[in-house]
């Protein structure tokens, strides 16, 4: 197997697909990032929970005003009632969002690094098909030339001449095209670390993989499995429990909040023309939600309840049916599969016998061709159902939220 592409500059290390995975996992720069909103949101919990400042009151009198009046100098302490936790509560359902976003876009990177993984895997067996049609094309031009001379001579010297020519073109195109997906996996790891170029530890789609290898439990347990691990809808939940509580602290609004105040009050001996008379004060006051009472963010944080029940709802229908066609696009994918590969096997079986006929003439250039073109197709047609087979797997594994046939887990739920 021939199949080189990678620039014969890089720094190349060959990787699993689990590995390519736990790579990406542990150092994806993007999702490193996304991960510190979580302990961002740790402090706002923090915040969220604080008590308010006391402040430092004085008023010292001058003049003829401070006969018979104090000065007088204390704390005020401000004290919220019942809003401290709800306002909480709010935090902690951001935090409980965001720790599910993260989930999810763990996910996400696991199906793209698999898919770009996959991709690369794909390339490869389009190269190598185009590599054997490359040398089943020269060994048709070596034939021709060293065939006796007759009247067809020279027009299939020309014929498989040319056709060595563009399979040349079109097997340097594909050689770039499988480049370009080699750099974009290494771009889906998002390393700091570039110095290495990772490549694919398979040659092809070609080789038995374990990846190919999948078989899926009934729609019903599937079904099941989503329902409960879906960071989509684990977010869709997260949104409702946040429209709950933010609902909660709305209402909490309207609660009076007290400020406590006391301290020192005074007259100096001038102040009484005697002798100075020490004393204390102390009060209170409430802030009375009277010319504004709050209704406009109690009816809105109902109104947002509300649209995120539906969207809630509304989710959960579309995944049903996502989860139903994704299965079902698994199933026929798989299914065809098996049918290729039987055709694969005869393809080539009547490749190799036209090629002997036509070492011995007994067929013509143009029938050999027609064979090598139908079974190119097919060979095309095999690692493109391949392509759709596995694709079905990730977008089913995508609704899922979870790889069902690694974590047997959740089978359990």
């Amino acid at each position: 197997m021939f199949i080189f592409a990678l620039p014969s500059f890089a720094n190349v290390k060959k990787i699993s697909m689990d590995d390519a995975v736990d790579l990406a996992l542990k150092n994806n720069l993007a999702l490193n990032a996304k991960r510190k909103e979580a302990d961002i949101l740790k402090q706002d919990i923090k915040i969220a929970n604080a008590l308010k400042n006391p402040q430092f009151q004085s008023n010292f009198l001058i003049g003829k005003v401070s006969k018979g009046n104090s000065s007088q100098f204390g704390i005020a302490l401000p004290i919220e009632i019942a809003k401290r936790g709800p306002r909480k509560k709010v935090a902690e359902a951001n935090l409980n969002l965001v720790e599910n976003e993260i989930h999810k876009a763990e996910l996400d990177l696991k199906i793209e690094v698999m898919e770009a993984y996959f991709n690369v895997l794909y390339l490869k067996s389009v190269v190598y098909i185009m590599q054997e049609r490359m040398a089943l094309l020269e060994d048709m031009h070596d034939i021709s030339k060293n065939r006796k001379p007759d009247k067809n001579y020279k027009i299939d010297l020309l014929q498989s001449d040319i056709r060595c020519k563009k399979q040349a073109i079109q097997l340097n195109q594909a050689k770039a095209n499988l480049i370009s997906a080699q750099f974009h996996l290494n771009d889906t790891f998002n390393l700091e670390d570039t110095s290495v170029m990772y490549d694919t530890e398979e040659n092809s789609l070609f080789e038995e993989l374990a990846i190919l290898d999948l078989d899926l439990p009934e729609y019903s347990d599937i079904e099941k499995i989503a329902l409960v691990c879906s960071y989509s809808l684990r977010i869709a939940d997260s949104n409702l429990n946040i429209s709950e509580q933010q609902l909660t602290a709305a209402k909490h609004k309207v609660i009076p909040d007290l400020t406590l105040t006391g301290g020192t009050a005074y007259q100096t001996a001038h102040q009484t023309g005697g002798e100075s008379m020490p004393g204390a004060f102390v009060g209170a006051y409430f802030d009375i939600p009277v010319l504004y009472t709050y209704r406009p963010d109690v009816q809105k944080a109902d109104l947002v309840l509300d649209r995120a029940n539906m969207d809630k709802k509304s989710f959960e229908s579309r995944l049903k049916i996502a989860l139903k066609q994704d299965y079902n696009d698994f199933k026929y994918a798989k299914e065809n599969m098996k049918y290729y590969k039987d055709i694969l096997s005869s393809s080539d079986e009547i490749l190799q016998m036209s090629k002997q006929r036509y070492k011995k003439g007994d067929t013509s250039l143009i029938n050999l061709m027609y064979v090598e073109n139908s079974h190119q197709s097919i060979l095309n047609e095999y690692v493109n159902a391949m392509q759709v087979y596995y694709m079905a797997y990730l977008d089913l594994m995508h609704n899922v939220g979870n790889d069902i046939l690694i974590d047997e887990e959740v089978f359990d739920l």
